[in-house]
């Protein structure tokens, strides 16, 4: 306090002295801590009180009465009473960190207003607001029929923007695997084949995958579609339609003319189930040839069933296979008669002698003819 003087230079130097008073009493507020570390749970309602930031102002009327203010972000603080709350609902996957600088000023007026800042770092914590996704909306992956159990085929991958256990992802399949040919490593994603897969019994397969956060409660996505398509081996080797295969045709039959029809069907794909049919076992005088693509056997010389009654060979039919695969089968042709062969006698001439008094009916001579063609009945005739 100023002490009491009776002399106006005494006056006069009290009024000086409150005035330097004065001054000193308008110090600046000051918070009691250095900065200020905070939480707050993401998607909270706006209006969600985070924190009070209070500052000390030793001072006494409006040089004491503080108000607060910050840089309009995502918090607001109440001017008076320091309390920071959200202006929204915030989301950590947007922003995790938020750092604000408060403000503290008083209302003093000599020689004006005195202020303080502290740093409030505001830190959102992670709900478990967010579904895994899959890296693809659809997985194609083609696989040999002949890979091998537990081999790798295709690794699927989601990922989670939430937070740590929120984060962490897990797989397994939910549908398409009736059958068990497929089985996934519920931490990796990794897809594996663990049992045999037949292209000519499933030639895809349509996997539906869940992926599912270990947060509480969980969420998951069941969209995840994984298309396995199974690529033809050439592990079946043509099978004949029917076996022996046999067949007749005319000794008259034109060349080129179609007598048998060589089938073989082959349950394998593309390549692998492509035949060509070669006959085996025939000679340079064997009068029949096969259509390598058609397996169509034809008449390639002349027939002589006289000379040749039955034909003997075999067929084999082949894939284009990597290695092929073949089969063989048996074939008889049978040559039938025709009409093409004229009697012939055993002599040209036939002489005999006959006594003029041979009674009638008298046996004069005995003649043959012969024909080369079968069943054929002779009948005698005269000459006119």
């Amino acid at each position: 306090l100023a002490r009491k003087v009776n002399t106006a230079c005494a006056m006069c130097s009290y009024s000086t002295e409150f005035c330097a008073n004065g001054e000193a009493a308008n110090r600046h507020p000051h918070f009691p801590q250095y900065n200020y570390q905070v939480q707050v749970a993401e998607n909270q309602p706006p209006g969600t009180s985070v924190i009070s930031i209070l500052a000390e102002d030793p001072d006494g009327g409006d040089a004491g009465r503080l108000g607060y203010t910050a840089a309009r972000s995502a918090f607001e603080i109440d001017p008076r009473s320091g309390l920071i709350t959200t202006r929204g609902i915030v989301d950590r996957e947007t922003n995790e960190r938020y750092t604000l600088l408060v403000e503290a000023s008083d209302q003093g007026r000599e020689p004006g207003p005195r202020s303080a800042t502290v740093s409030v770092h505001i830190t959102v914590l992670d709900e478990n607001d967010n579904v895994p996704q899959f890296s693809q909306k659809r997985y194609v992956v083609a696989v040999r029929e002949d890979v091998r159990p537990h081999s790798e085929i295709l690794r699927v991958s989601a990922s989670d923007q939430d937070k740590d256990v929120n984060s962490a992802v897990h797989y397994n399949i939910i549908s398409g695997n009736s059958r068990g040919q497929f089985a996934i490593d519920s931490v990796t994603g990794e897809i594996q084949v663990v049992a045999p897969l037949d292209f000519e019994t499933e030639r895809e397969y349509t996997l539906r995958l869940r992926a599912q956060d270990n947060g509480r409660p969980p969420l998951s996505n069941n969209t995840g579609i994984v298309s396995v398509q199974v690529t033809d081996v050439n592990d079946n080797p043509p099978i004949f339609v029917s076996t022996p295969f046999q067949a007749t045709v005319l000794e008259s039959a034109p060349i080129g003319h179609s007598i048998l029809h060589i089938q073989a069907i082959d349950t394998d794909s593309g390549d692998n189930a492509r035949l060509e049919y070669r006959l085996t076992g025939t000679g340079t005088d064997t009068p029949f040839v096969i259509n390598a693509a058609t397996g169509w056997v034809t008449v390639s010389s002349e027939l002589d069933r006289e000379s040749v009654e039955h034909y003997f060979f075999g067929v084999d039919a082949r894939d284009y296979g990597m290695p092929p695969l073949s089969a063989t089968a048996s074939v008889t042709i049978t040559v039938m008669d025709v009409n093409d062969n004229r009697p012939e006698f055993l002599q040209k001439e036939y002489f005999v002698r006959l006594n003029e008094d041979a009674a009638v009916g008298t046996s004069v001579v005995s003649v043959t003819a012969v024909d080369r063609d079968v069943n054929t009945l002779m009948v005698p005739c005269r000459e006119q």
